[in-house]
């Protein structure tokens, strides 16, 4: 009898592996990668045109590449990469900086794109909506990188000035989190047409010298910004009925 007691959770603890087995296995896709590709959005002070905390940043592009195995048939685990790439709104900032300087007529600015990447992992979810149509989220977690923008002005004062400023671009690296969420249609077994939506804020800080490197100068930026993207996503597991 004793020896019997000593089996039963043992024998529970198989059959409980079991049913989480067949689970996983009975599930539409064990896993699956995504390329997607769209707008990159700016929102709240990444996209305020103001000279007190505001970057100008405007709609740019987005790339992000995913993947993720599902344990579950609706929650899995997985990795996100992505690259924003905005562009500075240079008619706008050139104009808040004349306005900011009464002996400034006018200034030409060039500038390079906002480049803000993202190597995030978490938990990914999906639920059919109807036959071929599928929900998804995610909520990620993980590094935030961002190159700010290489920037070479040309002022025209009302008396002697500079004829040329440049403003080098500084980098800064991050904890940062990035909710999203979509829809999925099967188009073939083996793949799906993709809508996606990603969200992300986080304050970031750069460090700029100044006075020929003798002293330096510390700017806040809040990177915020919505994704909205298209893409296609490949099974890469066993297909069947999502429960």
């Amino acid at each position: 009898m004793r020896n019997l007691l000593s089996i039963r959770p043992g024998l529970a603890l198989i059959w409980f592996a079991g049913i989480m087995v067949s689970q996983v296995s009975a599930q539409q896709n064990l896993s699956f990668a995504a390329v997607r590709s769209g707008v990159s959005v700016p929102v709240a002070r990444y996209s305020s045109k103001s000279l007190d905390g505001g970057s100008f940043a405007l709609p740019g592009l987005n790339i992000t590449a995913e993947g993720a195995w599902f344990f579950h048939p609706n929650f899995g685990a997985g990795l996100s990469a992505g690259l924003n790439m905005n562009p500075v709104d240079v008619g706008v900032l050139g104009y808040e900086k004349v306005q900011a300087d009464p002996f400034l007529q006018d200034v030409y600015i060039h500038a390079e794109p906002y480049n803000v990447a993202t190597l995030m992992g978490g938990i990914y979810y999906q639920r059919p909506l109807a036959e071929k149509l599928n929900l998804t989220a995610k909520a990620l977690a993980g590094l935030l990188y961002v190159k700010t923008p290489y920037m070479v002005s040309k002022p025209q004062y009302f008396q002697v000035g500079p004829t040329y400023e440049v403003i080098t671009s500084a980098k800064d690296y991050k904890f940062s989190w990035l909710a999203g969420v979509g829809l999925s249609y099967e188009l073939t077994p083996c793949y799906d047409l993709v809508f996606d939506t990603d969200f992300m804020y986080r304050e970031t800080s750069f460090l700029f010298y100044t006075g020929g490197g003798t002293s330096t100068r510390t700017d806040i930026h809040i990177i915020s910004m919505l994704n909205a993207t298209v893409g296609v996503r490949f099974h890469l597991g066993s297909t069947g009925n999502t429960p």
